[in-house]
């Protein structure tokens, strides 16, 4: 099953300025399943509330969606350098609460840019 990348804007439509917060800062950047309706006892509605979990259900129910974590450090080196490593996207996505999407676009990037190049020494 493929995920759906949910932007901010489109959450904030649905569940509110608030409740899109209360999403994001839980579970922002980790691919999580939306039921097609609300249940009762489960995290999401214990977290957003059933009437919230209900529009969350209603609109995008049924699928797998990935929302945005709202932080803004940079972590592009420590990404490479764990790539580097050897470390899987999924795991570096979550020892330092990133976005797969955003290790495997940083890890693209990274390949695209040319390694500098030793000068070699004539004498």
């Amino acid at each position: 099953m493929s995920e759906v990348w949910v932007s901010y804007p489109e959450l904030a439509e649905t569940l509110g300025d608030t409740g899109a917060s209360l999403l994001c800062a839980a579970v922002g950047g980790a691919s999580m399943f939306v039921p097609r309706a609300p249940v009762q006892g489960s995290y999401l509605t214990a977290l957003l509330g059933p009437e919230r979990m209900g529009r969350l259900c209603a609109a995008f129910g049924g699928l797998r969606i990935v929302v945005p974590n709202r932080r803004r450090e940079p972590y592009k080196d420590r990404i490479i350098r764990m790539l580097d490593a050897g470390k899987s996207p999924g795991t570096i996505a979550l020892e330092l609460g990133v976005t797969e999407r955003y290790v495997r676009f940083v890890a693209q990037q990274a390949k695209k840019q040319p390694k500098p190049q030793e000068q070699l020494r004539l004498w």
